[in-house]
């Protein structure tokens, strides 16, 4: 499992430091790029699904962003689901996550 460096609450631009530990589950082209099946990050204790989202993308680099965003939006070509329910049925990505939570972004297939 790839370790993540830890930011301190000054770097994550949180007064309370409070911080929990949520894994980050990757799939197809996403895998692919960070080369790991699951990955910890820290995020403040307040964190939605967008934000870890986001530290992903800071993680991955200019190749993660292009994969996962269109613009200001997350691709609707992405399935994004949080404990392998489809944040879409829940509150999108403004969901909050939990301590040990996974968040899993998944290629939308289609076939025929």
């Amino acid at each position: 499992m790839l370790s993540i460096k830890r930011l301190n609450s000054v770097q994550m631009g949180v007064l309370t430091g409070h911080h929990m530990r949520v894994m980050f589950k990757p799939f197809g082209p996403l895998r692919r790029l960070l080369k790991e099946s699951l990955i910890e990050i820290e995020v403040p204790s307040d964190s939605t699904v967008r934000e870890v989202i986001s530290r992903v993308i800071e993680i991955g680099g200019p190749d993660m962003n292009r994969l996962i965003m269109n613009g200001s939006r997350i691709s609707g070509n992405l399935i994004v689901l949080l404990n392998k329910k489809d944040v879409a049925t829940l509150n999108g990505e403004a969901t909050l996550v939990s301590e040990d939570d996974v968040v899993s972004i998944l290629p939308h297939v289609q076939g025929g």
